[in-house]
């Protein structure tokens, strides 16, 4: 594969697929793959990511959060940016492995349970909920607040009657409003750092905190929950499923499902784990960001001083150079908000899941397609395809949301329909009574979170946020993978139920005997990479 092996088209990344694989180049390609797993399973992608990377990252973020930005020089500020652009890209690379062994031993077991009992709809998701994460964590700790309010009459009225974007200023003119602040913010600095997509210009929770707040004003006005208490109903929930899958098959399918199981709910919750410090040092990154857009703002190379964002490294340094000698660089000024013209338009683009769009992913003779993160579908019809990821049915109205810009228009009691989420995302769950996503599959963010909430989710539909209205009924069948569009263009689509697999034949000796063989491969592997680390 030539390098780099990203590139982008009109500013969305792609991993790039013109590698030149020939037979001859076959048994090179094992090899890495084995050595892939080698490292995937060997026991070190744990300890790399726990006793390395994170150690690392938040220690980077720790020396960085002690500097006080007014006090700093410019090259200062700068040399922070980048160290912790530079750390987070680092600790990425940790997360996409424990990403990766997640991926690989979730869509063993998918593709087991799809060839073992095809006529039983059993997805991998199913038997992935309830095991511990931030976001229960997370949750747990705002119904405190919320519990908080409820428990106080004048904090109940005034977050009843404030609208959340003026909750903070409303909450600072009284004694008790104040402490309650105390409390959120030392809630925010645990969990505040969760971002909203990848990109450091985006704020984060602790910079922009209104979904935490809009999320708590819906709490408040709902009878108390209990998070721990429904995240014990969906273990117990999961553990019947099991033995009762477990018991439906045959011992030699009965020992692969525990196998490929017991990898799968060993490696997907680590996922969680590790992707909830992606983007924890982007609240420190941001604020020596800013200081250093405000004093190019004032020495007027910048208009804006989150323009900042929009320049490189040289230009900022040139920028700096001329504020020491009292000029500007108004021309930097204008490259940098043309560029944020330009990001605005490409994002109101829809980009296809490959490009050219009709391309088939394969890999020399293998076809890579089950790994895709969304489904084909028509730009007309009623009924939309896409990742059966949280069970369940659910018909409602829809709140399409584009941004974290929108959501204030998310309707509590809706279903949230979106292109993609990230942990920022998680406090809109809790008004939300299902989820649809262009983006996705089985081990996407929101699949993960919905089934933790329970409610109904399809992800990776591809276009269910340019065919969805906001306020448009909509029913989502989060077992058979399928959203209908009520009141659409096809009222005879959308009359019909939504299409249930088709029962098949139990898979041949062959099938379950490749699919052992499969499975083999990897315990043959593992044991082996064990065996020489021992030696």
């Amino acid at each position: 594969m030539d390098r780099p092996i990203f590139a982008t088209v009109n500013g969305y990344a792609y991993l790039r697929a013109d590698y030149k694989l020939g037979w001859t180049g076959f048994p090179k390609m094992l090899r890495a793959l084995i050595d892939e797993f080698r490292v995937l399973f060997g026991g070190k992608t744990s300890a790399f990511w726990r006793e390395r990377a994170l150690p690392s990252y938040l220690n980077t973020i720790e020396r960085w959060k002690g500097l006080d930005p007014s006090d700093a020089p410019d090259e200062r500020l700068l040399a922070g940016v980048r160290e912790l652009a530079l750390e987070d890209a680092r600790y990425w690379f940790a997360c996409a492995l424990m990403i990766a062994r997640a991926k690989v031993t979730d869509g063993l077991l998918g593709y087991f349970l799809a060839k073992a009992a095809p006529h039983r709809a059993l997805t991998s998701g199913m038997y992935l909920r309830g095991f511990p994460s931030p976001t229960v964590d997370a949750e747990t700790e705002l119904e405190v607040l919320a519990g908080r309010v409820r428990g106080s009459e004048e904090l109940r009225s005034l977050v009843a009657d404030t609208p959340a974007a003026d909750l903070p200023e409303a909450l600072e003119g009284t004694p008790t409003g104040r402490d309650w602040l105390t409390a959120f913010a030392r809630y925010l600095d645990r969990y505040g750092h969760q971002i909203y997509n990848l990109d450091f210009v985006v704020p984060t929770q602790a910079d922009d905190p209104l979904p935490v707040l809009l999320s708590l004003k819906a709490m408040v006005g709902q009878p108390e929950g209990d998070p721990r208490a429904r995240q014990r109903a969906i273990v117990a929930e999961r553990e019947a499923r099991v033995e009762e899958t477990t018991r439906s098959f045959d011992p030699l399918r009965r020992q692969l499902f525990r196998l490929l199981l017991g990898w799968a709910q060993r490696f997907g919750p680590e996922r969680e784990q590790a992707l909830f410090y992606m983007g924890a040092g982007w609240p420190t990154l941001r604020r020596l960001a800013l200081e250093l857009g405000r004093r190019l703002v004032e020495s007027g190379s910048l208009l804006e001083a989150d323009d900042v964002f929009f320049l490189q490294t040289p230009e900022i340094e040139a920028a700096i150079a001329a504020r020491v000698t009292g000029q500007n660089r108004s021309d930097l000024a204008r490259q940098a908000r043309e560029r944020r013209e330009l990001r605005e338009a490409r994002k109101r683009l829809h980009p296809p899941p490959v490009v050219p769009p009709d391309h088939k992913l394969r890999f020399g003779p293998f076809d890579m397609s089950p790994w895709e993160t969304q489904r084909h579908n028509e730009p007309a019809g009623a009924v939309l395809r896409g990742f059966a990821v949280s069970p369940g049915q659910v018909t409602a109205p829809a709140s399409v949301i584009c941004s974290s810009a929108d959501f204030l228009q998310m309707e509590p009691g809706t279903i949230l329909v979106c292109s993609t989420t990230t942990p920022a995302w998680t406090p809109l769950f809790s008004q939300a009574r299902g989820l649809v996503t262009d983006v996705g599959g089985i081990l996407a963010h929101g699949s993960i979170v919905a089934r933790e909430y329970g409610i109904p989710a399809v992800l990776g539909t591809g276009i269910a946020t340019t065919r969805i209205k906001s306020g448009q009924n909509i029913r989502v069948d989060g077992d058979a993978g399928t959203v209908t569009l009520l009141g659409g263009t096809d009222e005879a689509d959308a009359g019909r139920p939504s299409p249930q697999p088709v029962a098949r034949s139990l898979p041949s000796a062959k099938t379950v005997a490749l699919s052992a063989l499969a499975a083999g491969a990897m315990v043959v592997a593992a044991a082996w990479w064990r065996n020489q680390r021992q030696n």
